[in-house]
């Protein structure tokens, strides 16, 4: 399968999630400043010129994506999204913003930041390991085609502007990892990270030192906090609502890493029978085990196009236990084998 191929089955995959609308306004402000139509942009997308202003918006992937290609192409700026991140205030971050801001330290605020991302972008997951130092893990959920590094670069400037924000300035980013090579523009990268930048890693991270965690926010206050929460949660809830149960499926498998859990186990994710959640995907045309080889194929190729992964390392990712009923699978649906695959790929591009 080739990468344009690849494109068209993330389109697919992501028409089944319901994508919030929370920075389109920011984003279309961004390209007007830089002399682009953000009229032209909605219309190509067959969206209403009202739609930035709308409360709870929602975009398909399609159009989601078709916003952001355009955007790109009319400001020729590959770099769109580091500058669309570093404009994005913690108020326009909504309730969770808000919640972060009166968390009382920097390890309270990120708790929030890890449970509520789906909220404000549920294309990406984040999560924390801390050692001596402190990982956020950024995971993209599904491929996420042409758009993966204004996706990511938007969310890890973003992301380092709230942690510093809420730390009152104190906070100490050591090092920023991004999974995708070196852009032509990396140079520019220094502009919005006060460290190190390195590319073609194995996942993207922001990392900085564990006693940060401690750090209590100027703006702090618990109760505040606690009832902003409860919002938070509501809110989530709400958009949980809003999706199909093959989108909230597919957007699950992303964030299970090395282990595919059997349809009981995702069945009590959801608070329902595997009889119900069974129901629910035939009402949905579809079906667990449909949605998890659709996963696997789409996540297969993203890891292989777009990553330095061992090809062994790939498999686990996916949930096989024996690297070797990976190669046989891909095999199966590209008639490559995996190395095959990435090496038809990198002699395209050449």
């Amino acid at each position: 399968m080739s990468s344009s191929n690849s494109i068209a089955n993330s389109k697919i995959a992501g028409n089944q999630v319901a994508l919030p609308g929370h920075y389109l306004r920011n984003l279309l402000e961004l390209i007007q400043s830089r002399g682009a139509d953000p009229q032209a942009v909605l219309a190509h997308a067959g969206l209403p010129v009202t739609l930035p202003e709308q409360f709870d918006a929602t975009l398909s992937w399609q159009q989601f994506q078709t916003v952001i290609t355009r955007c790109c192409a009319q400001t020729k700026e590959p770099a769109l999204g580091l500058y669309l991140g570093s404009q994005l205030t913690i108020t326009t971050h909504g309730l969770l913003g808000l919640a972060t801001m009166s968390s009382g330290n920097l390890q309270q605020a990120l708790a929030l930041i890890c449970k509520y991302t789906s909220t404000r972008s549920p294309l990406l997951t984040l999560a924390m390991q801390q050692r001596q130092q402190v990982s956020l893990i950024l995971t993209e959920l599904q491929p996420l085609a042409d758009i993966r590094q204004f996706v990511v670069d938007t969310f890890a400037v973003a992301l380092h502007a709230i942690l510093d924000f809420v730390s009152g300035h104190q906070y100490r980013l050591r090092q920023v990892h991004f999974a995708y090579a070196e852009p032509e523009y990396h140079a520019l990268y220094q502009a919005f990270f006060p460290c190190p930048v390195l590319f073609a890693q194995k996942d993207h991270r922001l990392i900085f030192d564990a006693a940060d965690l401690a750090i209590v926010s100027p703006w702090a206050d618990r109760q505040v906090q606690s009832q902003l929460t409860a919002q938070c949660e509501q809110e989530l809830q709400r958009w949980q609502q809003r999706q199909s149960m093959a989108g909230l499926i597919r957007l699950m498998l992303g964030r299970t890493k090395g282990r595919i859990p059997g349809i009981e186990q995702v069945a009590a994710e959801f608070a329902l029978s595997s009889r119900t959640l069974r129901r629910r995907l035939q009402q949905e045309q579809t079906c667990y085990l449909q949605l998890v080889t659709d996963w696997r194929r789409d996540m297969a190729s993203q890891y292989l196009l777009t990553t330095a992964l061992p090809v062994q390392q790939i498999g686990y990712l996916l949930g096989y236990a024996d690297p070797a009923n990976f190669g046989r699978a891909f095999r199966r649906e590209h008639g490559l084998s995996p190395q095959q695959y990435r090496q038809q790929a990198q002699s395209a591009a050449c």
